[in-house]
């Protein structure tokens, strides 16, 4: 009997051997990864714009002053510290020693500030930067406690470029090719400050492919790829806005358009039930009071605002490109029809509606709300905002929706196919759960 138990012990032992060295991460390899949309942009004065798909990689190849951690928090990244004036006009920022780009060259505070300047004041006029060895100092002339905010987005990493490279960053991958429209490689940095990745390399082909790359992007509409056997599908939180926003807000038509439009159609038919419906700006993953703003579709309440309106054709603006877009359209014109409002799809510009897709930008609920309303034409809101104070995200929110200006649809989650060689992706969102951590992952060789 003993024999028998030491017998079961040592197969059960070399078992979980086994099974440990499987699933042990492993150096090396070549990731593939198929992008459906082929207008990456390498600037560096717009490092990998965060409010495109391609927005994801940027942290692969350059880095921010900060970042958030797991919960929402900011942490630490090329700055190790910082401290601000009690009016959050002067904020000094310490960098992390032993940090070097791409090409060798030590990052200091000199080739730091010239990059994080420049996108700084493009956003804000009344900026300064001092540098001094390991230091720098960012002056306002206006209070900006949202400035931490701020630097973890995207457009804020600090990176250079030379005559041979559009893009030299700190980050844990460095560009080796790029080929405009085609395709972009990178390589494992050997002397990344926070160790060197697992991967050897990733080969980022762009437009849409047939699928067989190792993680591939899954869009909506006419495009959706057709996933091989044996993928898992992975969808991040939701993080893309579809609204409709009016050129010229008229109160009452658009209350009635907002009562008549049925979003449960666009999400369980459209988006295959993979979206969910949006009657606020944020998510409800990122604000906690979304649930809030939700009603349910009233047709005869439309049809009584609109009783007294004569109301002749309203024309409504979505990318020619985008036949996930016009399908939406087409549904919003359907709701609109049965309420009496006529509304023309159309791909030309200057409608009295538009149908715009917004890619969130950023995790931190405050920040993205102010990106939001700027973007959707709504800057006095957004000014509105004390990033300490929930109440005032909400108030905004609120005032914007009562304005009826913009028409929240849906929320679209980004969904992406894993070959079975691909591993650790389920570490990706405790990160940073609407972006590509690609320094996560190891393959099978």
């Amino acid at each position: 009997m003993r024999l028998r138990a030491w017998a079961w012990l040592a197969l059960s032992s070399i078992g979980w051997g086994i099974l440990s060295a499987a699933t042990r991460p492993r150096y090396g390899g070549t990731l593939t990864v198929e992008l459906s949309n082929a207008s990456l942009m390498l600037d560096p004065t717009r490092p990998l714009d965060s409010a495109s798909a391609q927005g994801h990689l940027s942290p692969a190849i350059t880095e921010t002053l900060v970042r958030l951690d797991a919960r929402g928090a900011i942490e630490p990244q090329l700055a190790l510290a910082w401290q601000h004036d009690p009016d959050n006009k002067r904020w000094r920022f310490s960098l992390r020693p032993k940090v070097t780009f791409h090409d060798g060259e030590p990052l200091t505070a000199t080739n730091t500030a010239p990059a994080l300047l420049a996108v700084l004041k493009r956003k804000y006029g009344d900026v300064s930067i001092t540098a001094g060895a390991q230091t720098i100092v960012i002056q306002f002339e206006h209070p900006m406690p949202e400035l931490l905010a701020e630097l973890t987005r995207p457009e804020t990493a600090i990176s250079r470029k030379s005559d041979t490279n559009p893009v030299i960053g700190t980050g844990p991958f460095r560009l080796t090719a790029w080929e405009p429209g085609r395709r972009l490689t990178l390589a494992a940095f050997e002397d990344y400050w926070d160790g060197r990745p697992f991967l050897d390399s990733i080969v980022i082909s762009l437009g849409t492919g047939p699928a067989r790359a190792d993680v591939f992007d899954i869009p909506f509409g006419s495009t959706r790829r057709v996933v091989p056997e044996g993928t898992r599908i992975w969808a991040s939180p939701p993080s893309e806005l579809i609204a409709l926003l009016a050129a010229n807000p008229q109160s009452t038509l658009l209350q009635a358009l907002s009562l008549a439009i049925d979003r449960a159609p666009i999400v369980n038919v459209l988006t295959q039930r993979r979206g969910e419906p949006a009657f606020g700006i944020l998510p409800q993953w990122l604000s906690g009071y979304a649930f809030l703003f939700q009603t349910a579709p009233d047709l005869a309440r439309a049809k009584q605002l609109i009783s007294q309106l004569r109301l002749p054709p309203i024309s409504l603006t979505y990318s020619a490109n985008d036949s996930f877009a016009r399908a939406v359209a087409d549904r919003v014109a359907l709701n609109a029809h049965d309420a009496g409002i006529t509304i023309q799809p159309t791909t030309n510009p200057g409608g009295s509606l538009t149908l715009v897709r917004r890619p969130l930008a950023s995790v931190d609920a405050p920040a993205e709300l102010i990106i939001l309303l700027n973007v959707l034409g709504a800057a006095d809101r957004a000014g509105t905002i004390d990033p300490t104070r929930p109440e005032t995200w909400f108030e905004a929110e609120r005032a914007l929706l009562d304005d009826h200006r913009v028409i929240p649809l849906a929320y679209l989650p980004e969904l992406y196919g894993l070959a079975p060689r691909v591993h650790n992706w389920e570490a990706v969102p405790k990160r940073d759960p609407i972006r590509l951590n690609l320094e996560n992952l190891w393959v099978d060789r």
